[in-house]
């Protein structure tokens, strides 16, 4: 047989244990649902991929072969007799003269040369009293006598088993006992390095107390990576090769023949399974760790999910069988089972349980939906539930709450909770207690030494300080933290304001105030907390169902452009301190603008200035996105009132009022006016304004209309500046 087909036939073994091992892997992995099938072409790559690892390690998987074959001889008690004495006979190739004498020694050929013993006689045979006697054979053997003598392994030295012990205990220390002063630091640590087996790092050196036999190779050349330091000058090419080859025979023996190989493997499959987790946000830390993503994470890019399990599961099938061979014949057969039972079962046991366990629960959205996500950190998604409820109609806080990822107990709480969140009326509680007071739904309050403590529930058609718009429970039975309590109270007064104000949140210019939190909740937490929601007060009037977008008093920032300045001490004051300045409040600050909506606008107005006569002065319905963009209805010096479209650098006049009638112009009296714009179902836009004096203006656009519009104020000032136009009343609603 070729020195080719020698090798070939050495290396049978390897290759059958490697690639069976690695196709029911791959085929385990698809039908569990660990990983995808992967194409034909990775397919038959991991296959490549698998008979080359096992060419590797094919001398050691023919020599742990021949062990676990001692051992299986010896544990069975019976082992090959030694020949008896038999008698030659007489041969005519090796004895021509059948004179009991031949030449011959048994060569390689099986020719033999030299000469060996005469045939015994018939003397010999018969005995001197010419009885036949037989040839005198040896004792028979015990079956203790008959099994082979097992090596017994060398006892480590004392100095090994006190490290090896102490290591184990300094690690059981330091990662099992909360107690210990360093353990959070020791299990950030080695987590992040090693994943969920930092946990199992303390058995470990355990393994090292009674060292394995191992085949001969020449010691790992230390020096000879040191050169760079210790000589000051680069390796040359024999040096590097030398290096590299010894490298990879220590890889080689380290990953596919001993413990190291099931532990490298296992790091790779824990992350490959729990869904390829970052190390950045944490993920990793909760899987194989940092060791873990550089193990699988080459693997995989070029064999696919799949491919890489099944090459990690073939090597520790390697590993697994030839560790298992060495203990059997160092210490009998049971002991090998066992050690391959421990080899294969623990590892593949904790991975396939890592799949499906050990993940934590959030809240998200994907694809317009929100869901229950499984993952080992808010970004990293390993199973999704949906929970069937759409993001459309959720309010800012709250896609922001599920966007940062709200934690929950499990699918189950993550529907429940979603649902209560987007729907705090299925949540509503009969009322909140303060420290000495109830508040319910649609009762207005009033405050006693500024903003500390609440005096009284008061009447809405009177002086008060804010409006309950929503009493209800949080859905929380954990407690989430109390940066995920203050977003989801938030998120659940965003989501009761349309039902409350009739207009939904974000909509209008009207904020929010803080949620009131039940007193001391941060210090005793309880399951399902009731908190209310409330709205400033705007004026002596309720404003559940109003659909009020805008107001006098609210407390959102008006926010001027430049060249503007607002003041609010009891009226609202804009004054235009530049000429040609067009003022609108609230200013660029307030981007609101709402698509299709509709708005009706109460106000009284008056200028003052030296310049008041060249101003014009009304309302508006603009683009707050753009605030270059929209419609304007304004009375001039005379009274008139005139509808300008803006687009841009644009302001044409599109319609206007006749001139009024016992009635003065805003320089010399306050001036009433209602305007509305609202969306047409031909899809234009219709703008009215009323007034005093008969006054009205209207007009219907259709050329290229503005269709996301919010309510302003308007002062445009053509003259000098410092004209201050003073507004008493300003209302606007939706329509």
């Amino acid at each position: 047989m070729s020195e080719a087909g020698r090798r070939a036939r050495a290396a049978l073994p390897a290759v059958a244990l490697l690639v069976l091992a690695t196709g029911a892997m791959l085929a385990l992995s698809t039908l569990l649902g660990f990983a995808p099938l992967p194409a034909a072409w990775r397919i038959a790559l991991t296959l490549v991929v698998a008979v080359l690892l096992a060419l590797a390690a094919a001398d050691q998987v023919r020599a742990a072969l021949t062990d676990w074959q001692g051992a299986s001889a010896a544990e069975s008690g019976v082992h090959r007799r030694p020949r008896r004495n038999v008698l030659p006979q007489p041969n005519s190739r090796t004895d021509p003269d059948r004179s009991g004498e031949f030449t011959g020694e048994r060569t390689e050929t099986g020719i033999f040369t030299g000469r060996t013993r005469p045939v015994p006689t018939t003397d010999e045979l018969w005995g001197a009293s010419g009885e036949h006697t037989r040839p005198v054979s040896p004792a028979p053997e015990s079956a203790e006598e008959r099994r082979p003598e097992r090596p017994k392994p060398r006892r480590p030295s004392w100095v090994r088993l006190a490290v090896t012990v102490a290591a184990a205990l300094v690690l059981a220390a330091l990662l099992w006992v909360p107690q210990v002063p360093v353990h959070g630091l020791a299990v950030r640590v080695t987590t992040f390095l090693l994943g969920y087996a930092a946990y199992a790092l303390p058995v470990l050196p355990l393994l090292l107390a009674w060292p394995l036999p191992r085949l001969p190779r020449e010691p790992w050349p230390w020096r000879l990576a040191l050169v760079p330091v210790a000589d000051r000058r680069m390796w040359n090419g024999g040096e590097l090769r030398h290096l590299g080859t010894a490298t990879l025979a220590l890889l080689r023996e380290r990953v596919l023949t001993r413990a190291t190989g099931v532990v490298v493997a296992a790091l790779g499959l824990l992350h490959l399974v729990r869904g390829n987790p970052d190390v950045l946000d944490g993920g990793a830390a909760r899987a194989g760790g940092l060791a873990g993503y550089l193990i699988a994470e080459p693997l995989r890019l070029l064999l696919s999910g799949g491919g890489a399990i099944a090459v990690l599961g073939g090597v520790l099938a390697s590993a697994a069988a030839i560790t298992a061979a060495s203990a059997g014949r160092a210490w009998g057969t049971v002991t090998g089972y066992t050690t391959l039972a421990l080899s294969v079962v623990a590892p593949l046991g904790a991975v396939g349980a890592g799949h499906w366990l050990g993940y934590e629960y959030y809240l998200r959205t994907e694809n317009g939906h929100v869901v229950v996500v499984a993952g080992l950190s808010p970004t990293h998604r390993q199973a999704v539930h949906d929970t069937k409820l759409s993001v459309e109609g959720l309010s800012p806080s709250l896609r922001q709450l599920f966007a940062d990822g709200l934690p929950v107990s499990d699918y189950d709480d993550g529907d429940r909770i979603a649902k209560a969140l987007a729907a705090p009326a299925t949540s509503a509680a009969e009322s909140y207690a303060g420290e000495e007071f109830d508040l319910r739904t649609g009762e207005c309050f009033d405050w006693i030494g500024g903003s500390s403590q609440l005096r009284y529930v008061a009447q809405c058609n009177a002086a008060h300080v804010g409006e309950v718009t929503f009493v209800g429970h949080l859905p929380f039975t954990v407690n989430p933290g109390s940066k995920a309590v203050a977003a989801a109270s938030q998120a659940m007064c965003e989501q009761s304001y349309g039902d409350y104000l009739g207009v939904p949140f974000g909509q209008s210019f009207l904020p929010l105030e803080k949620p009131l939190l039940p007193p001391g909740l941060e210090a005793a937490w309880h399951a399902k907390p009731v908190i209310a929601c409330w709205l400033g007060s705007v004026g002596p009037w309720p404003l559940k169902g109003t659909k009020t977008v805008a107001a006098l008093q609210q407390k959102a920032a008006w926010g001027p452009a430049g060249g503007c300045k607002i003041e609010v001490p009891d009226a609202l004051r804009v004054t235009a301190e530049q000429p040609n300045a067009r003022c609108l409040a609230p200013g660029p600050e307030q981007r609101l603008s709402v698509p299709g909506g509709g708005f009706a606008i109460d106000l009284e107005f008056a200028a003052i200035g030296k310049g008041a006569g060249g101003a014009r002065i009304g309302a508006g319905c603009y683009d707050g996105a753009n605030l270059a963009n929209g419609y304007s209805f304004e009375v001039n010096a005379d009274g008139v009132i005139e509808i300008y479209k803006h687009a841009g650098d644009q302001h044409p006049r599109v319609a206007a009022s006749a001139k009024p009638k016992n009635a003065g112009p805003p320089t010399t009296a306050s001036t009433p006016l209602q305007v509305s714009c609202k969306p047409t179902a031909d899809g234009g836009v219709e703008l009215t304004a009323f007034s005093t004096g008969n006054r009205k203006a209207s007009f219907v656009d259709k050329d290229h209309p503005f269709t996301s519009l919010s309510p302003r104020l308007v002062l445009t000032n053509a003259g000098t500046g410092g004209v201050v136009m003073t507004t008493m009343i300003f209302n606007a609603t939706r329509v």
